[in-house]
């Protein structure tokens, strides 16, 4: 999971380089690359691409084709930082989601966990310079999905290759986002172009090794490794885009930091 957070980041940096380039264009490249990937890795495996669970497949493709657009969009409109910081707030779904449908047990003291996790979430819109607050809104809106895709994915650690499961990403992505991508079209420049395809290449690379990490070790726990992406994206917003967060903002995505890691760190003390 450290890797695949790596990875996430560089992908994160290409999206907010592609500042210029519509959002649902950028989601539409993004799974045209996946699918070109997909396929040859499919080839190579000697796997076939359609799986056993096709409605738990398509579920973890909605789902995360709808977290990608949401968190590329908060991506363009907030601090680099800021919507890292907030897409890390599904864990806490994840693990309400997986105690409901897939019965792994919740315990009622990690409540105080998720309100400070929301209190972070407070501070930092309160004072991160920005009165909108529909970016945050897409933000959280974007960390719900990824907790229905990881769900998915952990539903079917048993039943589906890692490549199969990536597969139905770039699937359901394509014919969604095709006729959107086609009317709002804007031709990329040179280096546009590699910006697009870092995209794609880092985010399927990143697809992988989460998979892997989601299939092989509890929903929650697994996701503590990935928290190194977010002082790679504090550091990447303060070198790449000179963007250092205010004094409050600082301490929101703290709390933030904080309240996942520690919910984590707490249900793992329960599974000793």
């Amino acid at each position: 999971m450290t890797v695949a957070s790596f990875f996430f980041f560089l992908m994160g940096m290409m999206v907010k380089l592609c500042g210029e380039i519509p959002i649902v264009q950028v989601v539409f490249i993004r799974g045209f690359v996946a699918m070109f990937l997909c396929l040859i890795q499919l080839k190579f495996a000697k796997v076939s691409p359609w799986g056993k669970d096709k409605t738990m497949l398509i579920t973890r493709g909605v789902c995360g084709t709808c977290a990608l657009f949401l968190f590329f969009t908060t991506l363009q409109q907030l601090p680099f930082a800021t919507a890292v910081t907030i897409q890390y707030l599904s864990p806490i779904f994840t693990t309400l989601l997986t105690a409901i449908l897939l019965k792994e047990i919740f315990y009622p003291k990690q409540v105080i966990f998720y309100v400070g996790a929301f209190a972070g979430i407070i501070l930092i819109k309160g004072f991160s310079g920005t009165g909108d607050l529909f970016p945050y809104v897409l933000g959280l809106g974007s960390a719900m999905f990824s907790a229905g895709a990881y769900t998915a994915i952990r539903k079917m650690k048993e039943t589906e290759h890692p490549l199969v499961i990536i597969f139905y990403f770039p699937l359901i992505i394509i014919p969604v986002t095709l006729p959107f991508a086609i009317s709002s079209w804007v031709t990329p420049s040179g280096m546009e172009w590699l910006y697009l395809l870092g995209v794609g290449v880092f985010v399927q690379t990143a697809q992988y090794f989460m998979t892997r990490a989601y299939q092989l070790g509890d929903a929650s726990i697994v996701s503590l490794a990935g928290y190194f992406g977010l002082i790679w994206a504090s550091l990447g917003g303060y070198f790449f885009f000179d963007e250092l967060p205010t004094q409050y903002a600082f301490i929101g995505m703290t709390l933030v930091i904080l309240s996942v890691v520690g919910n984590v760190l707490y249900r793992r003390g329960k599974h000793v």
